[in-house]
């Protein structure tokens, strides 16, 4: 499943929450906070069976990858993620509670698109 929502205006200060539940055989699910096709500010990626990888892109160029071993998804359970931002730091909530901290390579303080795509059921989008 792909989901795309542009013209979004989320900005520092606000939070974003994705909630969803990987398919029965996911390999990997991504949520991207983008202001381009070319610049990813966020690209947050967990992949089975126990990693979590985030990255950015900028003008077309993917930058050094973050990993995290915390890993809370299981296949068809239900997740939520809360993610939000400052000029220098994104803050990904997961669902039991943990929290990962990525540098906003990208220093801006607005974002219009989301991307949430690959192996996932999304169940719902909120952004306040």
């Amino acid at each position: 499943m792909t989901v795309e929502f542009k013209n979004m205006s989320f900005k520092s200060g606000m939070e974003l929450k994705v909630t969803g539940s990987p398919n029965s055989n996911a390999v990997r699910f991504v949520i991207e906070v983008r202001e381009s096709d070319e610049n990813v500010a966020l690209h947050f990626t967990p992949t089975f069976p126990g990693t979590i990888i985030m990255n950015s892109r900028k003008d077309g160029v993917w930058g050094e990858e973050v990993r995290s071993s915390h890993f809370p998804y299981q296949h068809l359970q239900e997740f939520a993620v809360t993610i939000g931002f400052t000029d220098t730091t994104f803050y990904i909530n997961l669902h039991d509670g943990h929290m990962l901290e990525f540098p906003n390579r990208l220093k801006k303080l607005r974002y219009d698109f989301i991307k949430i795509y690959d192996d996932v059921k999304v169940n719902g989008i909120d952004m306040k």
